[in-house]
């Protein structure tokens, strides 16, 4: 948990650095909220996409003309849903994973539309793992998720003004989240896509009203 703030803080940093040594640099800070869906590779049993909440909040900074880098530190979640009309001996399955996630975005602008790319670290701060029947496909014990996740982020948007913003960005872990279940061929990664509004705070306007009241 400490070193997801640290990554943050250490992120800011580099930006704020790297900004001081260009002319004319803006700098930009905001939240953002969003809808994803959400699975995993590598379950022995039949899943469906989960939807799940994210948000969080941005610091952008203008780099060139046409790029920004943009950090952000948001909540995730990810994880996966049953299948209903599963008749296998499992029943339905469920899975909930809880993430505090930093990623580190570049950003190329063209015009009112953006694409991102850049890498994330995530840390777990809370698993559920269900299933309508009492037996698991395999013994969960045995079978921890890591603490970490690190993903790759891709995306794109479209920026309405100065104040909001939107993009969908699809996320997909880079090293496995759990080791590989017994009766797949496939290695437990998380995989989303994610569409989100952002809105860019603006403190223009509090220093203008507090240097007119010491006028």
């Amino acid at each position: 948990m400490k070193k997801i703030f640290i990554f943050f803080v250490m992120s800011i940093i580099c930006l704020d650095v790297w900004s001081q040594s260009k002319l004319k640099t803006q700098c930009k800070f905001g939240f953002k909220l969003g809808l994803g869906m959400h699975t995993i590779t590598g379950c022995p049993v039949k899943t469906h996409p989960k939807p799940a909440l994210i948000g969080g909040m941005w610091v952008q900074i203008k780099i060139s003309k046409s790029w920004t880098m943009q950090a952000e530190l948001t909540q995730i979640g990810k994880g996966t849903a049953g299948d209903n009309q599963n008749k296998s001996n499992y029943g339905d399955y469920f899975l909930r994973l809880s993430y505090f996630e930093v990623p580190l975005l570049f950003q190329y602008n063209k015009k009112q539309a953006y694409f991102e790319f850049g890498p994330a670290l995530a840390a777990l701060i809370n698993t559920g793992e269900y299933t309508d029947r009492a037996a698991f496909p395999f013994p969960t014990d045995l079978y921890p998720f890591s603490n970490k996740d690190f993903t790759f982020n891709i995306g794109t948007g479209y920026v309405f003004n100065e104040k909001w913003r939107v993009g969908v960005r699809l996320i997909h872990s880079l090293i496995p989240v759990r080791k590989q279940l017994p009766g797949t061929s496939h290695q437990v990664y998380n995989r989303s896509i994610v569409l989100a509004v952002s809105r860019q705070i603006s403190f223009k306007a509090s220093r203008a009203g507090q240097s007119e009241d010491i006028d």
